[in-house]
């Protein structure tokens, strides 16, 4: 029988523990990258909200604060690499380096693919897609230097589904998929894990007001077997644990968290 070393098996109740791990949240304003930033935040992590707007990552700074964690508020935009790089040397002067990062910036725009103006398909590609690229290219170069970290893109199901009235967005996260992956192998060996989270309609306040439209959300809720939409703490343990030691062994991987969307 295969012998476990009892330390390992000691080590388990801490698998999840963020304690003292310094973080950086893209989109850490609002909805998704707002919870998870707090989640991580809960689970020990000191932590950087980033966005386009000071003052509304200054109020999830304080948030963060208020549980007993230092947190910098990063005001930049993620598809201008000097600004990234720039956000990437405040984190190191900061802190000393960079543990996690979690790309959960993102746009979307829904029109006939007729009627789809290429000025708004270079936007969603950019920043869905390019800015996530920077993102993980100058937070690599620091993980890298430090042989370890954590990398988490958000995915969306239409990473590997399409919809109709939606040429972008479906096309920008498959590439987050596939950059995901692709990362995740040229990093394997220098102790950087590289993951998504796809996660399906999960209720914000952008999507509110069309999750209780009655006939969208008969359509939406019909597509999930456990017959809700997603809230955003549903997301917190999945951020948690590709953020933390439990999941060393775990690289490339999409994680679906969707209530069975994509299993029916």
């Amino acid at each position: 029988m295969e012998k476990i070393p009892r330390e390992k098996l000691e080590a388990v109740p801490g698998l999840f523990s963020l304690t003292d791990k310094v973080a950086v949240v893209t989109g850490g304003s609002r909805g998704l990258g707002r919870g998870i930033a707090l989640a991580l935040a809960a689970a020990g992590a000191h932590v950087a909200p980033v966005s386009r707007t000071q003052a509304d990552v200054a109020i999830v700074a304080e948030e963060i604060r208020s549980q007993g964690r230092r947190a910098l508020p990063l005001a930049i935009d993620i598809t201008d690499e000097v600004q990234v790089q720039a956000m990437v040397q405040q984190m190191v002067d900061e802190f000393g380096r960079i543990d996690i990062l979690v790309n959960s910036a993102g746009i979307v725009s829904l029109k006939p693919t007729i009627e789809f103006p290429m000025e708004e398909w270079r936007k969603i590609i950019r920043v869905n897609v390019e800015g996530t690229l920077l993102c993980c290219k100058e937070v690599g170069k620091v993980m890298l230097r430090h042989e370890g970290g954590k990398i988490i893109n958000m995915s969306s199901v239409r990473g590997m589904q399409g919809r109709a009235n939606d040429p972008a967005y479906p096309a920008s996260k498959g590439a987050i998929n596939l950059l995901t992956k692709s990362l995740a192998i040229e990093w394997a060996q220098s102790g950087i894990n590289v993951n998504a989270i796809a996660p399906t309609f999960i209720r914000t306040d952008l999507n509110a007001s069309m999750l209780d439209d009655p006939p969208t959300r008969e359509w939406v809720l019909s597509r999930i077997p456990m017959g809700r939409a997603g809230q955003i703490w549903d997301l917190f343990g999945a951020a948690v644990f590709l953020a933390s030691p439990a999941s060393d062994f775990i690289t490339g991987h999409i994680l679906y968290v969707d209530g069975g969307w994509t299993a029916a």
